[in-house]
């Protein structure tokens, strides 16, 4: 019992842990499940408020004009496509693929790669 005891992280600070690219893709699979939950709602509110009439569809637009309504939707629709490719990523890893070292980093990296790839489409596209 003591062997346990003496090999036990006596001072654990999360700002000066190095983790791996892996890791890292993981944790923000986990940070974009709870963007998409609770962004989910008002999105879906402003969804429904804006379907029910014209003049709704017109408020909506306006709201949209506003730097953090359209920043939080950017977020959101981020966070889901982040989170689907992930969860793509983790699927494919639970089948017994990509589980060595190297083949976790190279996906991790194409996971951030492509979620890159999307944000700035979707910027040129939504903002621009």
């Amino acid at each position: 019992m003591q062997i346990f005891e003496m090999n036990a992280p006596r001072y654990l600070n999360l700002f000066k842990i190095a983790l791996p690219l892996p890791g890292v893709s993981s944790i923000l699979h986990r940070l974009s499940a709870v963007a998409i939950f609770v962004l989910s709602l008002p999105m879906f509110g402003l969804l429904v408020f804006s379907l029910s009439s014209r003049s709704n569809f017109d408020i909506v637009l306006l709201i949209f004009e506003n730097l953090f309504f359209r920043t939080l939707f950017t977020a959101f629709v981020t966070a889901i496509f982040y989170h689907y490719i992930s969860g793509i990523r983790h699927l494919v890893m639970d089948f017994g693929y990509w589980e060595t070292l190297r083949a976790g980093r190279m996906s991790a990296l194409a996971t951030f790669i492509s979620t890159g790839f999307f944000f700035l489409s979707f910027i040129f596209l939504t903002w621009l």
